[in-house]
């Protein structure tokens, strides 16, 4: 298990669905979204809302307390902002929203310098005059977490993040503060980086240490994290993640990084079922999907593989095998 402050490299898609038909059905305002609380069940959210919302993942067997439904509503004032709630085996267990909290949090680049792991997040808002965007929340007590934005003044597209766990700092990132390193990846050379290897390893082949996006723990330590980035050679907007735990690489992601083309219809993924091997599933879609995400190693290695649905716009299916079957699948736009 990781431990308190770890972040799950995931991919996500911006889409434009709809609710029962009627997309003002599935809206949250940021008074809702604050007044949801970690723990309440999915009936009590569904019943405060007025509406079920859009479920954009469901695994597990109904009833069992590791069923995992991922539910998302869209801003009441922009379409263009999303608030999620993942339910654990009913009850709500993490709540997250982009763009639902409008306001303007700002923190300047000596601030940033100045906060150091284990402040509060009273010490932080006293010193940036904001308490910031809370953009995810999860757990209760003393194992409760929260994760607060804040945009960097004077630097365009520059953020920072901070992640409290039982009331203090676990772990910070930023994204645009640090100065131009050499940060561009190929697909070659993503696929050429194998889990286990060293951030050094890493850095000797790809010629430059990237952008270190977040790092929590302390140096040395088994429990040490640290994400790093690169950019796309051919493309800016393509991203590929390493994190490291402990100095050895523990999951790898892109987005972008495979430009191909990986398309399944409606009825090939209606074919497909939990179990089946990732050669099975290549031979009925005719093409290995784009692996997203990969970590373990043996038996425990786990990849996640994503296609596009033919003649859909913007729906897309995933596939997570863990060792050479598939554990989980979900799609989006399909229904």
């Amino acid at each position: 298990m990781l431990p308190s402050g770890a972040f799950v490299l995931v991919v996500i898609a911006t889409v434009i669905l709809h609710c029962n038909g009627a997309p003002t059905n599935c809206t949250i305002t940021l008074q809702q979204y604050t007044t949801i609380q970690i723990g309440w069940t999915q009936q009590q959210v569904t019943q405060f809302l007025g509406s079920p919302g859009i479920i954009v993942l469901e695994v597990g067997t109904a009833g069992s307390p590791y069923q995992m439904i991922a539910v998302q509503y869209s801003g009441q004032q922009s379409s263009g902002a999303t608030a999620s709630f993942l339910f654990m085996g009913g009850s709500l267990y993490t709540k997250s929203q982009a763009g639902i909290d409008a306001g303007v949090y700002t923190i300047t680049s000596q601030q940033y310098k100045t906060i150091q792991p284990g402040w509060t997040r009273d010490q932080v808002t006293n010193l940036c005059g904001s308490p910031g965007s809370a953009i995810s929340e999860s757990g209760t007590g003393n194992t409760a977490s929260v994760s607060v934005m804040y945009t960097v003044s004077g630097t365009p597209y520059a953020f920072v993040s901070f992640t409290f766990t039982g009331g203090q700092i676990t772990s910070m990132f930023e994204v645009g503060l640090s100065p131009p390193v050499n940060d561009k990846i190929t697909l070659l050379q993503y696929q050429t980086v194998q889990i286990g290897w060293t951030q050094q390893q890493v850095a000797q082949l790809l010629g430059g240490p990237g952008i270190i996006a977040l790092e929590s723990g302390t140096a040395g330590s088994p429990y040490q994290m640290i994400s790093v980035q690169y950019s796309g050679q051919q493309s800016s907007g393509a991203t590929a993640s390493f994190l490291f735990m402990g100095g050895s690489l523990y999951t790898k992601s892109q987005a972008g990084i495979d430009a191909g083309v990986y398309t399944i219809t409606s009825q090939q993924y209606k074919t497909i079922q939990p179990g089946w091997t990732r050669d099975q599933v290549t031979n009925l879609c005719g093409s290995p999907g784009s692996a997203i995400s990969e970590s373990g190693t043996g038996n425990t290695a786990s990849v996640s593989v994503m296609y596009t649905v033919s003649g859909t716009p913007y729906a897309f299916v995933s596939f997570t095998f863990t060792g050479g079957q598939i554990t989980s699948m979900f799609e989006v736009g399909l229904k």
